[in-house]
């Protein structure tokens, strides 16, 4: 029989833990905009000051989600085979056509690009 613990017990263990690990992927977000624009006086760039503020935090809000399992796919293409299968299929089934022959690609692809291309230089 398995013993259940107290749910207020759980809840802050699980909380504080999602707080721990929201910190962390705080400073690597932090480290992924520097490295995206290239260097500490570029960072305004990414307020894009020129649009409306509502508008880039939807766009925000969903992008780092999809970029961040986009990472996760591209870095460890070799553990999830299986799961680009499965999502082509899921994206196929729904009618997704284009999206689903690029999954696809992505999985036969047998050299991620990334592998092979030079450090990055920033201006």
């Amino acid at each position: 029989m398995t013993t259940h613990p107290d749910t207020a017990a759980a809840d802050q263990a699980l909380a504080a833990r999602c707080t721990t690990s929201g910190e962390y992927l705080a400073g690597i977000l932090a480290d992924a905009m520097l490295d995206t624009v290239g260097q500490p006086d570029k960072l305004p760039s990414l307020l894009f000051p020129d649009l409306d503020p509502d508008v880039v935090e939807r766009v925000w809000n969903t992008a780092l989600p999809v970029g961040y399992r986009m990472g996760k796919l591209a870095g460890r293409p070799q553990w999830d085979t299986a799961g680009l299968r499965r999502l082509r299929a899921a994206l196929a089934a729904a009618g997704y056509d284009a999206m689903a022959a690029l999954a696809d690609r992505s999985n036969r692809t047998t050299a991620h690009p990334a592998d092979t291309e030079p450090p990055r230089n920033h201006p």
